[in-house]
């Protein structure tokens, strides 16, 4: 019998999600055992012998310290958190699951049912836009404190620029354009969650604007990538970035925005297909579809 632990916090709405993903595997598969347990037993206990996966959602109050604890013990990770689309927790409660991932970033090739039946009509893939239809910015969306702290990447937007510095004249750079998360969550540097961080400069220009003014759009892990890609605006991605498979690569701009590559539209149908396979309603946790479906198609 295999032994999953799944980890809630405080937070009631996500510890019943976890619940309902510990529960389902219990009520439907065969071979395995899970208990669902306060983040706490981790902070105190660490991970308990024989645990052959773990499952938790988001990186905050302890389970990015679970996560990481996980990785290094080579133990599978079922790591649950907003959905590629309709995130946020009302209607069908959609949200994304990653096997020993933080997000899902290569694509496999699926069938178009899962996509056509809930997505399709409400996320339109908008014509690929040449480079003349497309704005003059280049809108960088840097990973947030809490991103940072996670993959201890405090430097990538310091780096990113001093890479744009070298590689554009000083015309082109002065089009860069920052855009941080509207409500960031600000951690210390041990991972302990202090609270939201307001960024009121966002405030005055909506995102529907800045993809508007956007030539190219450079990001960490944010879902903007994926607003950008839909609307036919090349993106630059990390590997944790669920675009990853679409990128450019920041020495696509050597040659500069007007660059022919980037008029070369990828393949975004088969990654919205790909993504409608990464992610589940709560009701489809609940029935352990989402379970069987995750260890079916992921890698």
């Amino acid at each position: 019998m295999k032994k999953l632990i799944a980890y809630k916090t405080d937070v009631q709405l996500t510890a019943n999600i976890i619940t309902n993903f510990s529960d389902s595997i219990n009520k439907h598969i065969k071979g395995w055992n899970s208990v669902c347990i306060h983040i706490n037993e981790f902070i105190k206990n660490g991970i308990p012998a024989s645990t052959d996966a773990i499952a938790t959602l988001g990186i905050l109050r302890g389970t990015g310290h679970l996560l990481k604890e996980a990785s290094k013990q080579n133990i599978d990770r079922y790591y649950i958190d907003h959905a590629y689309f309709e995130a946020g927790y009302g209607g069908d409660c959609w949200l994304r699951i990653s096997k020993n991932k933080h997000t899902i970033n290569y694509i496999r090739d699926v069938s178009s049912f899962r996509w056509d039946k809930f997505f399709a009509t409400k996320y339109p893939i908008m014509p690929w836009k040449s480079f003349n239809e497309r704005g003059n910015n280049i809108l960088i969306i840097p990973p947030t404190n809490a991103i940072c702290w996670y993959f201890n990447e405090y430097n990538w937007e310091k780096n990113i620029l001093i890479e744009l510095k070298k590689i554009l004249n000083e015309e082109v750079f002065k089009k860069v354009r920052i855009r941080n998360k509207p409500n960031e969550p600000i951690l210390d540097k041990h991972g302990n969650y202090l609270g939201l961080k307001k960024n009121t400069q966002t405030d005055n220009v909506s995102l529907e604007t800045d993809l508007s003014n956007a030539s190219i759009v450079i990001a960490y892990n944010s879902q903007v990538a994926l607003d950008a890609t839909l609307k036919g605006i090349p993106v630059i991605v990390n590997k944790h970035n669920s675009c990853f498979g679409l990128s450019f690569k920041l020495a696509d701009l050597n040659q500069g925005l007007d660059n022919p590559k980037f008029d070369k539209e990828p393949d975004r149908i088969k990654l919205c297909k790909w993504l409608s396979y990464c992610q589940f309603k709560l009701e489809e946790i609940k029935n352990s579809f989402a379970w069987k479906t995750i260890n079916n198609f992921q890698i």
